[in-house]
């Protein structure tokens, strides 16, 4: 969960350039801080329950698994998956890789697009909470990296907390985006997203090595190597 953690942090620097702008097109002029905050929020909040819904899924699945018999193995090629997918966002947030070709499902000529242009038109105080919900659908490798790990827990109510621990923690970068907007230089975004990039990869390996190497990882890690 230390990982998980960490790397929800450091790829929310991701989450800025792919769902910054969503938090932007909310931004309403308003002379009260509270009104500033409150679509933003509705927005992560929105997002968020995506994600704990997708955990929802993800626990059901692992639990059918966990009574199959054969859970140990499959939480080893979770880990697996889950660190090939973490090493694959860690590349797209350090800017080595492009991001995954989905206008063609996700454009803004899809049912995706169609639905989120009605939401961002719309004026009524469930409208943020709508378009967050929506972003949470868009395909990214951390959060199918999440949704692995959720799987290997075999529980609903574990695997809807590690996607929650996906949504809490992209939302403090996204949540300065609404407050800061483009204050921010983009030679410091492009460094800071680098760094991040370059952690989240190392991050991805120790997850690997817990899928091929339970053992080693925990020895030369400690709780970064223990399971998913």
């Amino acid at each position: 969960m230390i990982s998980l953690l960490l790397t929800g942090i450091l790829g929310s620097l991701h989450c800025v350039g792919m769902c910054g702008g969503f938090v932007l097109a909310l931004e309403r002029p308003s002379r009260r801080p509270w009104a500033r905050l409150a679509a933003p929020a509705a927005f992560l909040l929105g997002k968020a329950c995506t994600y704990v819904c997708l955990g929802a899924a993800a626990g059901l699945l692992g639990g059918a698994l966990a009574g199959s018999g054969a859970f140990r193995a499959t939480t080893g090629v979770l880990a697996v998956v889950a660190g090939t997918l973490m090493v694959y966002a860690g590349l797209q947030v350090a800017g080595i890789l492009r991001e995954l070709p989905v206008s063609r499902w996700f454009g803004p000529d899809s049912w995706w697009g169609r639905a989120v242009r009605a939401v961002s038109e719309a004026r009524g105080p469930a409208a943020p909470f709508a378009m967050g919900a929506f972003v949470g659908l868009l395909p990214c490798p951390l959060v199918y990296a999440f949704l692995a790990a959720a799987v290997a827990t075999g529980s609903v109510l574990r695997a809807m907390l590690t996607m929650a621990i996906l949504g809490l923690a992209s939302a403090p970068a996204l949540a300065l985006v609404g407050l800061l907007g483009a204050t921010v230089s983009p030679l410091a975004r492009r460094r800071a997203t680098q760094v991040a990039g370059v952690v989240i990869v190392l991050l991805g390996v120790v997850t690997f090595l817990r899928g091929v190497a339970p053992d080693l990882a925990h020895r030369a890690f400690g709780h970064f190597g223990t399971p998913l």
